[in-house]
């Protein structure tokens, strides 16, 4: 058996035979790897999720009725159904004000009862003609009662059920870590068609169906240089009751929520990786002295200083290792499955990694955490190796 070998065959059987302590501090290295690996996930879910809000709203200003902001909001975050209407000629009056490129309008019809569809959804009415938002994210569109669904919306056989009928989908919108991945689209037409079904069957809702004389929200496109807050102001004045919110405040405010939330994922990793060193540094510290006589009868038996301080890097590779893997599995565990509940929970924009990056932050968090454990135990390699401790197998 090769000399390498064995050292390692030595150092995982001193590992089982101080089991609890070993147990103790690979739970350690766990937790602490579990912590980096979400911290890496969350943060990169977190920016991807305001950079695909950012590309997915598309318009430089929003406008909805007076008092409706925060229910705004919630559509865009988490998709929560909501409903929220004001007069369709606040788009007509809009795409008169100076300033102003591109106007289009959606409707959002939400039922009253809770046993309409399969799952909770917001359905959003949107023009065809005048659409800048959604068309640009399908690949080829069918006008006539076409209907889209955001990424997290389970397609059964090629359509989905709601207030009792089952309606075909046309495609998927690709992820972009908002509320609109929890949505179903469908053109004005289309939302006509699923109201009159939707009442004949006995649903009820606070909208009273007519999408050609009420709108929910406003999207605007400014012109080339012209100034969001003064067209803002222009808005407001032109038209009574109507919130104008700014795409460059709306997504500032939630990039400086991101950035405290990052901030703080990166203290407690921090935190929990400085503790695993101290830890493991204090263990393989106390334990040199217990342990002289063992390391003495290595020297008896030929083993050389390199080779007895080896054995002690072996053992917080293991560790290091064994704990890295467990603590990314951990992580994985639990932030992959309940994506969803986690962005609704902290009500941020959040979209999942690729799998290649889950990959590249898997990897990274083992390097870091087995190498901060082999250097945690560095310093008591070389004090072994400088100690003379013949005498200790007397």
């Amino acid at each position: 058996m090769e000399q390498s070998l064995s050292l390692r065959v030595l150092a995982a059987k001193n590992i089982r035979r101080k089991a609890f302590r070993s147990f103790a501090l690979a739970a350690l290295v766990t937790l602490s790897a579990a912590v980096l690996s979400g911290s890496f996930l969350l943060a990169s879910s977190l920016r991807q999720g305001i950079s695909g809000m950012q590309a997915r709203i598309g318009a430089d200003l929003m406008i909805v009725p007076e008092g409706c902001t925060q229910n705004f909001e919630q559509v865009l975050l988490s998709g929560e159904p909501n409903y929220f209407y004001m007069d369709r000629s606040v788009e007509d009056t809009v795409r008169g004000i100076t300033g102003v490129r591109a106007v289009t309008s959606q409707f959002y019809l939400t039922s009253l009862s809770e046993t309409c569809c399969d799952f909770p959804v917001q359905i959003i009415g949107f023009d065809p003609e005048s659409d800048f938002l959604i068309k640009p994210w399908v690949q080829q569109y069918a006008a006539g009662g076409a209907l889209f669904t955001g990424s997290n919306v389970t397609v059964k056989n090629g359509g989905i059920s709601f207030f009792g009928q089952k309606h075909a989908v046309s495609a998927k919108l690709a992820k972009s870590g908002t509320g609109m991945d929890n949505a179903v689209f469908t053109d004005l037409a289309g939302v006509q068609d699923i109201f009159n079904d939707a009442r004949e069957r006995g649903y009820s809702f606070v909208s009273d169906g007519d999408v050609h004389a009420k709108t929910s929200a406003v999207f605007v496109r400014l012109e080339d240089g012209a100034k969001a807050d003064s067209t803002a102001l222009r808005i407001r004045q032109a038209v009574e009751g109507v919130q104008v919110i700014q795409q460059g405040k709306f997504i500032r405010t939630f990039a400086d929520k991101m950035n405290s939330f990052i901030l703080f994922l990166s203290v407690m990793s921090l935190l929990f990786l400085l503790v695993t060193v101290l830890a493991l540094a204090l263990s393989f510290s106390l334990s040199m002295y217990e342990r002289k006589r063992e390391f003495s009868i290595l020297r008896v038996l030929g083993a050389s200083r390199s080779d007895v301080s080896a054995v002690i890097l072996h053992e917080a590779f293991i560790l290091g290792s064994t704990g890295s893997v467990c603590g990314i599995f951990l992580a994985a565990l639990v932030l992959l499955p309940f994506s969803i509940l986690i962005a609704q929970k902290i009500a941020m924009p959040f979209c999942m990694p690729a799998v290649w990056q889950l990959l590249l932050f898997a990897a990274l968090t083992f390097v870091l955490l087995t190498a901060a454990c082999v250097l945690s135990a560095l310093h008591t390699a070389l004090r072994i190796a400088r100690l003379e401790i013949y005498a200790e197998a007397k």
